[in-house]
C-alpha cells in the first residue's frame, strides 16, 4: 500500500512538473518573435539614419518640369560672375575707350639744355635744363579707331553672349543631371529596404550576393552610379564654365 502511494506521488509530481515546463514554455515563442520584430526594426532605422547622414541633400522633393523664377534668378547671377571673369570678355573690353588710340597719339619727351650768357662789367652765364614734349597725332589711324569702335563694341557684347549661352547651357544639364540622380535614389531604396529586412534572416554576404543576383537590383544600382557620375561632370563643367570651384558653384545653386 506505502509503494503504491509513493508511486502515485511520483506520477503526480512528474506531471506537475511537466506542466509547469510547458506553460513556462508557450510565451517563448512570441518573445522571440518579438526580439526579431525589434531587431528588423532598429536595422531599418539605423539605415535610414546613415543613408541620410551621407546624403543629407538627396531628400526626395518634387520633380521640376520646367524652368522656374529661382533658376532664372541663378542663371543671371552665375552669368554676371562667368563674364567678370572670362578672358575674352574682359580682352574685347580692353580694346575699347582710352585704349584704342593707344597707336594714334604719340609723346615724346626730350630733356633740353640752355646756356645763357650775361654781358656786363662782369661776364656771366647761367645753364638752365628743361624737358620738351612733342605730341603727334596719325590722322589716319585717328579715323581708322573711330571706324573700328563699333566693331570693338560689338565683339565685346558677342563674347557676352556667348559667355552667358554657355552658362545657361551648363546649369540646365546640371538641373537635368541632378534631378535624374534623385530619381535613381529613389528607386534604390527599395533594394536598400529589401536588404535590412531580411538581415536577421541572413548574413550581409549571403544578402549581397542575392542582390547581386537580382537583375532589377544590378540595372538600379548601375543607373545610379551612372547618375551620379553625370551630375559630378556636369557640376565641374559648370563651375570651370563660371570660373569658380565646384563648392562655391553649387553653393550658389543652393542658396535659397
Amino acid at each position: 500500500m506505502l509503494s503504491r502511494q509513493i508511486h502515485y506521488i511520483t506520477l503526480a509530481t512528474i506531471f506537475v512538473g511537466i506542466s509547469c515546463l510547458g506553460i513556462c514554455d508557450t510565451p517563448a515563442e512570441p518573445l522571440v518573435s518579438g526580439n526579431a520584430k525589434s531587431i528588423r526594426e532598429r536595422t531599418l532605422q539605423s539605415v535610414n539614419a546613415s543613408e541620410q547622414n551621407l546624403h543629407p541633400t538627396k531628400v526626395l522633393e518634387p520633380l521640376q518640369t520646367q524652368i522656374s523664377q529661382r533658376d532664372m534668378k541663378i542663371i543671371e547671377q552665375l552669368v554676371a560672375i562667368a563674364q567678370g571673369n572670362s578672358a575674352q570678355v574682359r580682352e574685347t573690353k580692353a580694346g575699347m575707350g582710352l585704349n584704342a588710340f593707344t597707336d594714334v597719339v604719340t609723346i615724346e619727351i626730350l630733356p633740353s639744355l640752355t646756356n645763357r650768357k650775361y654781358i656786363s662789367s662782369s661776364p656771366s652765364s647761367e645753364n638752365e635744363n628743361s624737358l620738351s614734349a612733342t605730341i603727334t597725332i596719325d590722322p589716319i589711324k585717328l579715323i581708322n579707331t573711330f571706324t573700328q569702335q563699333p566693331i570693338v563694341v560689338a565683339r565685346w557684347q558677342e563674347a557676352k553672349k556667348q559667355k552667358r549661352v554657355a552658362v545657361v547651357q551648363y546649369y540646365l544639364a546640371y538641373l537635368q543631371a541632378r534631378q535624374a540622380t534623385q530619381i535613381a535614389t529613389h528607386k534604390m531604396k527599395k533594394f536598400t529596404h529589401a536588404t535590412v529586412t531580411s538581415i536577421p534572416a541572413r548574413t550581409s554576404t549571403e544578402a549581397n550576393i542575392h542582390q547581386i543576383d537580382n537583375s532589377d537590383y544590378v540595372t538600379a544600382a548601375t543607373e545610379m552610379l551612372g547618375a551620379n557620375t553625370r551630375e559630378r561632370v556636369a557640376l565641374e563643367e559648370l563651375a570651370a564654365c563660371v570660373g569658380l570651384s565646384p563648392e562655391q558653384a553649387i553653393a550658389i545653386v543652393n542658396e535659397r
